[in-house]
């Protein structure tokens, strides 16, 4: 009997469709010159079914997670090294009430897990800003509460507040004008600030990102929503260090940096590490 390799085995298996479904996912992705040709072919954060389904996703994350206080780090936006960092780091704010800019922080994740891990009697002050979209949704289906609100700028998120912390997990380089946002986070008169979960490279591009629907939010997709998997694909910077750093240099000195998930993109042009930076004033 002739033996059949078994990477033959497992491709004369797959299914056609699902074969596809993954050369999709695993192939690299073409570099742009810039943002807006890449959003030319890309689907884009505004999406209606992305959006129902992070917030969604969100709202089920909170009401179990509430229950079990059960954490799965693989399916959620926060590695280990960066959840510890930023939990140490929240902590040590000598105050009973924290104040956070959660840059690009979805359904509010972020929130449900500090809020489950830090000391009951510190008070929090959650400010997400997020797309248009992703904060009329978040409104809609109740997220809100005396400690977590939903902005769509930085302006409104900021305004008559003293800001304890900044926080941006994996979403200025998804922004159009990624540097631009990143001078206005550290532009906040606050007392730290976090990025992390950021490509950065000594030789930047814009890629066309492609990711699963399931992917993007935490856990699967609600069986009640009814929607079916598929590949979206929206624009990525590949940050220029220089810059990242000159700007970081506005709100303060590095005290960290992070070397977080390596190769987490690749295009044509090569692959790109994601890193993280703990500035203070």
């Amino acid at each position: 009997m002739t033996k059949t390799p078994v990477k033959a085995l497992i491709k004369e298996l797959t299914p056609p469709l699902l074969a596809d479904f993954i050369k999709k996912i695993k192939s690299s992705s073409p570099s742009f010159a810039s943002y807006e040709e890449a959003m030319k072919k890309a689907d884009g954060y505004e999406d209606d079914v992305l959006t129902k389904v992070v917030v969604a996703k969100g709202k089920r994350f909170s009401e179990q997670f509430a229950k079990t206080k059960e954490l799965d780090l693989k399916t959620n936006g926060l590695d280990l090294m960066s959840l510890r960092t930023f939990v140490g780091l929240a902590s040590s704010l000598d105050k009973n009430r924290l104040t956070v800019i959660d840059f690009g922080g979805a359904a509010g994740t972020h929130y449900f897990i500090a809020k489950s891990i830090l000391s009951e009697n510190i008070e929090l002050d959650w400010r997400v800003v997020e797309t248009s979209a992703m904060v009329a949704e978040a409104k809609k289906q109740g997220l809100e509460n005396n400690e977590l609100r939903f902005f769509y700028s930085i302006d409104l998120a900021t305004a008559e507040t003293e800001v304890d912390l900044v926080f941006a997990c994996g979403s200025v380089h998804c922004t159009p004008q990624p540097y631009d946002f990143l001078t206005s986070l550290a532009s906040i008169d606050a007392k730290v600030l976090m990025i992390t979960r950021t490509p950065v490279t000594d030789v930047p591009c814009v890629i066309l990102q492609r990711s699963t629907l399931s992917a993007n939010g935490v856990g699967d997709i609600p069986k009640e929503l009814e929607i079916k998997d598929k590949v979206l694909s929206y624009p990525a910077t590949m940050m220029d260090r220089k810059r990242v750093e000159e700007i970081l240099a506005i709100f303060g000195k590095v005290h960290l940096r992070l070397a977080e998930n390596k190769g987490a993109y690749i295009s044509n042009k090569g692959s790109y590490d994601m890193f993280g930076y703990i500035v203070k004033k």
